[in-house]
């Protein structure tokens, strides 16, 4: 008798930890979060960045990146993404689209992508190998030329008056190693 009690009293405390949630933090319908978006690598790699693709001279390597939002919009979103290290482009490595045209950055050395009436998706980023180099090539979700990503200081991917695009700052890049 003694253990039944035990149990059900067991069981009726485990009820009094179900509503304990941070959910109210949250909410979905928070006007300041309403037209805000993020941006980041698919596979995580278990929160360390650690996600590394090799890619054999001559190949091409596709790194999907995901995109998320949760209401269609009337606006389109741009998101950018970055390549840094000390393989040349051009030379050890291009960025190429999905029929293996040549991807050029804009001035500032920025790949954008769009994201037509912010829906939400997976879009790919193809590194073609062109020779083999000892470095690798890290593509980021974040310029790396602000300094390390951390929360909430330099998180912003983009942004305009219609909306905030951040990445995630525990998978923001990925190393892809020319073989």
């Amino acid at each position: 008798m003694k253990k039944i009690l035990l149990i059900l009293t067991a069981i009726s405390l485990s009820f009094t930890f179900t509503n304990c949630s941070d959910d109210d933090k949250w909410d979905a319908t928070d006007p300041a979060m309403e037209h805000i978006y993020y941006i980041g690598f698919e596979d995580w790699g278990k929160l360390k960045n650690d996600v590394v693709f090799n890619v054999k001279a001559g190949d091409v390597q596709a790194i999907p990146v995901q995109f998320h939002s949760e209401r269609v919009r009337s606006y389109d979103v741009v998101t950018y993404y970055y390549v840094s290290g000390t393989p040349v482009l051009g030379v050890d490595f291009q960025i190429v689209d999905e029929n293996n045209n040549v991807v050029q950055p804009d001035t500032n050395g920025t790949y954008k992508m769009d994201w037509p009436k912010a829906v939400k998706g997976i879009k790919n980023i193809y590194v073609k190998a062109l020779k083999v180099s000892s470095a690798p090539v890290i593509v980021s979700t974040f310029n790396p030329n602000i300094g390390e990503i951390s929360h909430p200081d330099n998180i912003t991917n983009s942004k305009t008056n219609d909306y905030e695009v951040r990445a995630f700052s525990q998978n923001y890049k990925v190393t892809v190693n020319l073989k």
